[in-house]
């Protein structure tokens, strides 16, 4: 099973699994990059929209793949908009603030990965911020794209680079 597939299938149960752990993460990395409201921003994994319930920012492109971007789509968040599309699929001329992807590497290939990073820095705009976790235990290093921050948090470690 693909990880398209796997978070389809745990999409009811997500929030009940992962929640707390996912919001220590995502309460981590809003302190550290100091979102501004008028900031646009992508979120490439945005699973069950635990990001987008936190952010207080008035526009985001949400993208999820699986089953869990109907979640939520039907949370009805103001200014989100979710892509139910894979990254390599996602096209947008405009540029981003930030771009976060919290959690989702590991669960790709080393060629979508290395996609995904491309696609991030792709969308981001020149002077914004591309935040990006692992989980520890998968054992990628981004240190090879020169972050400016890196530090731990619960079971990820967390790569914040200046675009």
């Amino acid at each position: 099973m693909d990880a398209v597939g796997y978070y389809s299938s745990i999409a009811p149960s997500y929030d009940a699994l992962y929640k707390e752990e996912q919001l220590d993460k995502i309460r981590s990395m809003l302190s550290a990059v100091k979102p501004k409201k008028n900031w646009i921003v992508l979120d490439i994994g945005a699973g069950t929209g635990l990001l987008e319930e936190n952010l207080k920012v008035r526009t985001v492109t949400a993208i999820e793949p699986s089953e869990m971007g109907e979640f939520l789509e039907t949370k009805k968040l103001p200014g989100v908009k979710v892509e139910k599309v894979k990254i390599s699929q996602f096209k947008s001329s405009k540029k981003f603030d930030v771009v976060f992807c919290i959690t989702v590497l590991q669960d790709l290939d080393k060629n979508e990965r290395e996609k995904c990073i491309k696609s991030a820095f792709e969308h981001c705009k020149r002077g914004g911020k591309v935040v990006i976790s692992v989980l520890k235990q998968s054992n990628i290093d981004l240190s090879y794209l020169k972050p400016s921050l890196v530090y731990e948090v619960v079971n990820d470690v967390i790569y914040i680079f200046n675009r």
